[in-house]
């Protein structure tokens, strides 16, 4: 340990020391609520009766400990875990709280942090839903100045879970955190600053189809949930005047990208333009839409490269419209290049697919996962991109599902089509000879659900192709569907490398007037980026084995035992 370190924890107050905790050997100067539903259990992930937490910790390199939610039974009237740390003192200075959680199984509820004041009421500072996947995310928040003594509140909820909520090494240090990597917007609006007499606001939906605001936001697809709104209806927003949503600082990178959702409804709703806006610089209008998208939460990209210190910022601009609305929802700032439209190798995140969390469609989740992390769900031992261990694919345990449960993953929406091209990797290892369709492809649009693939090999147990020509005369959306229809099922459905080649189908011949010019330049270019494509498949794969070729062979002085420890990074999707 350094001598700052040192300094530094010497001058922390002693109640901040108190709550940094990694569980090694208890709970530290947390509490726990044992009047409700649900407990924290600490443990190590060894123990035989133990199937609900995490099988390895963050502290160190999967053999320690943490603390993890209980399983809940079906008659808890209060499905609810709560830790919460000494009486803190009163503060006049930001504190940075951080901490390590774990949230993965295809049934999972939510983790939240809140902070409350001596009586006051709690006060919600950050909140995740859903699963994560197989590693340990790295949370964070800024506790602001506190003017009465103080405690934060773990709080974790779920009802008949599969899968588990976990958190590990909290950390407190003074100042502030460094600007949150995403942002969705439910437990607050993470810094983004908006000035002026009208202005963008936080808001939740409506499900009152005549409100002047999404019925649903994106991140929970729910009422309830979040999101920034501008009202660019003439009574609030003239045309042509503007409102401005502005993140905090950031820091330069080379490259990056930025991914939002957005909704603009209205017959003219105006006008959204995303900047860049660099230090010493003159902002740089990075995207802007002006088509009204209805009540669908659409997606959308900005590629970031800057030198300096910069600024992402929202001008929502009035269209002169009665009635209309801009609103934006679950903002992701990237340190790797924007994704190309439909594709996802899954190595990082799950770039612009996302599980569907509304009940009414859904009952389960599709989860991100390696072969070399320990889990208790059943997946391949590799993926398809790299071929080893250490890849990233999506998978669903047919096992712990229920009969008739559904598990859905949707693309972003697309745009009509003539025929373009859709490849995926497959891989299914079911128990009974007759799937009954465990895996299909739909194209997934409002009220209609057309398959156009059905896996019927239900042993292939490898990595297999399929290129399917899709069609559609309106938007859609792409879904990948995994159902349990038989109590003997087991075993699992898996997918990789997804590409989308929008107006061209898998035959190569352009059918959309996607890429502009003549029908023979644009068939000349699409069949350069198909075979640019392929050549760094190529050469990926050659390297990647040729790699792992040199560390499985005799004498080889790398580490082979898999890596679980400080080295895991922030989760870049959306649910980061």
């Amino acid at each position: 340990m350094s001598l700052a370190t040192l300094l530094l924890l010497f001058l922390l107050p002693r109640s901040l020391l108190a709550i940094s905790c990694n569980f090694e050997t208890g709970f530290c100067e947390w509490e726990q609520n044992t009047t409700i539903g649900l407990q924290w259990i600490r443990d190590n992930g060894k123990e035989p009766n133990m199937t609900q937490g995490p099988m390895y910790d963050h502290t160190v390199n999967g053999k320690g400990y943490y603390l993890f939610v209980g399983p809940s039974a079906t008659n808890v009237s209060d499905p609810r875990a709560r830790l919460t740390s000494i009486l803190q003192t009163a503060s006049s200075a930001n504190q940075c709280f951080s901490f390590w959680y774990h949230m993965y199984g295809p049934k999972i509820g939510t983790l939240s942090l809140k902070v409350q004041q001596q009586g006051q009421a709690e006060e919600l500072l950050w909140t995740r839903t859903g699963t994560h996947g197989n590693q340990w995310r790295l949370g964070f928040q800024t506790i602001p100045p506190q003017i009465k003594h103080f405690k934060l509140i773990f709080e974790a909820t779920q009802r008949n879970n599969i899968g588990d909520i976990a958190i590990d090494d909290v950390t407190v240090v003074e100042g502030v955190c460094e600007a949150q990597g995403m942002c969705s917007f439910e437990a607050n609006a993470c810094q983004y600053t908006s000035r002026g007499m009208e202005r963008w606001e936080r808001q939740t939906g409506n499900p009152g189809s005549t409100s002047n605001r999404p019925i649903t936001d994106h991140t929970t697809e729910t009422s309830e949930g979040h999101y920034m709104l501008a009202d660019t209806s003439v009574g609030v927003l003239p045309s042509s005047h503007a409102l401005l949503l502005v993140s905090p600082v950031q820091e330069p990178r080379d490259a990056g990208c930025s991914q939002f959702w957005f909704q603009m409804n209205g017959e003219t709703p105006g006008t959204l333009n995303v900047y860049v806006e660099e230090e010493t610089q003159e902002k740089r209008k990075a995207w802007n839409m002006s088509m009204g998208q209805g009540l669908t939460w659409s997606l959308g990209r900005v590629r970031i490269a800057t030198a300096n210190n910069w600024k992402l910022v929202f001008e929502a601009v009035g269209g002169g419209a009665a009635v209309s609305h801009i609103a934006i929802d679950d903002v992701m700032i990237d340190h790797s290049e924007c994704p190309r439209i439909g594709a996802c190798d899954f190595e990082q995140d799950l770039c612009s697919w996302k599980n569907v969390l509304n009940p009414k469609h859904d009952s389960k989740d599709w989860d991100w996962n390696s072969g070399q992390a320990p889990s208790y769900f059943k997946g391949p031992q590799v993926d398809h991109t790299l071929g080893n261990s250490q890849g990233h694919y999506m998978f669903v345990d047919i096992e712990v599902l229920s009969v008739d449960d559904t598990a859905w993953l949707l693309s972003e929406h697309l745009p009509p089509t003539k025929g373009s091209c859709l490849t995926f990797y497959h891989y299914t290892n079911i128990s009974k000879q007759l799937m009954h369709g465990a895996l299909k492809v739909f194209r997934y649009q409002i009220d209609q659900e057309p398959v156009i693939w059905e896996a019927k090999d239900s042993q292939s147990k490898k990595w297999q192709a399929v290129n399917i020509t899709v069609e559609s005369l309106a938007v859609f959306q792409v879904g990948f569907k995994a159902v349990k229809t038989d109590i003997a099922e087991t075993g699992y459905v898996a997918i990789d490398d997804v590409v989308y080649s929008p107006g061209m189908n898998c035959h190569g011949v352009k059918t959309d007037d996607v890429f502009g010019g003549s029908g023979h330049t644009a068939g000349v270019v699409a069949a350069v980026i198909i075979m640019l494509a392929v050549l760094v498949a190529l050469v990926v794969g050659a390297l990647y084995w040729h790699r792992n070729r040199r560390l499985s062979s005799p004498g080889s002085t790398s580490e082979s035992t898999p890596q679980f420890g400080f080295d895991n990074l922030f989760y870049r999707f959306q649910n980061k």
